[in-house]
């Protein structure tokens, strides 16, 4: 049986859906922007389930929430979408970004724009490579969620060559903020490139282990999640996932948590 979707604080939600960091999300939450399942959230802090709970946030202009109406943003129900995008490296995966940085959303067709859609898990922005989005929390939820252990497949350049000893090092985990990693898969890829499987996703994480071995990454191109490959599609390229490869991931998440 599938473990039930977990809760998480307001803020971290909106930053996972992709919408702005957490330091926004407390500012427009104490402007009264937010608004969870039809009432003004009062609380960074509040717990949200995004696989059950409507989340919506008003823009900056419309009327507040002493209207007692929903925000003028909010976004109807609509039909579950799954997109493929390769981020090409320079973008950042908020909506919006405080230092002026592009934005994944900058490369949605204008019929895509402005529907409520987020990343499935983050890129950094010097990082390429696969990337989902959805506008389905729940399963998004099963992809990102460290229990399920969908794995993530990267291919990774480095400034040197690492020896046997120390690939086994990445294998059985790094110590990084005082937690080991759990074990990886590394293997040599040639001409420099090395193949990473991970399954868990804290922040930076491949560059910060390959960086405790002593190395630096020049290069990093994620190039599947569980099944699905990013093949041919070209940076800056979206397309919709078949019903057939939704599902697939999903069964992905499914088998490693039944």
């Amino acid at each position: 049986m599938l473990a039930q979707p977990k809760r998480t604080h307001l803020n971290r939600a909106l930053s996972k859906l992709g919408l702005c960091s957490r330091g926004t999300a407390e500012r427009w939450i104490a402007e009264g922007r937010v608004w969870v399942n039809g009432t003004a959230a009062d609380s960074p802090e509040q717990w949200v389930d995004l696989a059950a709970d409507r989340i919506e946030v008003k823009e900056e202009d419309a009327p507040g929430p002493e209207t007692g109406s929903p925000p003028a943003s909010a976004h109807p129900a609509r039909e579950p979408l799954y997109l493929a995008m390769h981020k090409p490296a320079g973008y950042v995966t908020t909506r919006s970004d405080e230092l002026g940085r592009k934005t994944v959303y900058e490369l949605l067709p204008p019929d895509l724009s402005g529907g409520w859609l987020f990343p499935v898990g983050r890129l950094d922005k010097d990082s390429e490579g696969l990337l989902l989005m959805t506008n389905d929390g729940e399963w998004a939820n099963l992809l990102t969620d460290p229990e399920f252990h969908v794995e993530k497949t990267y291919r990774v350049k480095l400034d040197g060559k690492p020896l046997p000893e120390e690939l086994e090092r990445f294998r059985a985990g790094i110590m990084l903020d005082d937690t080991a990693t759990l074990p990886a898969r590394v293997d040599a890829d040639g001409g420099g490139w090395y193949r990473v499987g991970l399954t868990e996703g804290r922040n930076r994480q491949i560059r910060r282990m390959f960086h405790a071995l002593g190395y630096k990454v020049k290069r990093l191109v994620r190039v599947a999640i569980g099944p699905l490959e990013l093949g041919g599609l070209e940076a800056g390229k979206i397309r919709r996932l078949s019903t057939m490869e939704s599902a697939a991931l999903r069964r992905a998440a499914a088998g490693k948590s039944a």
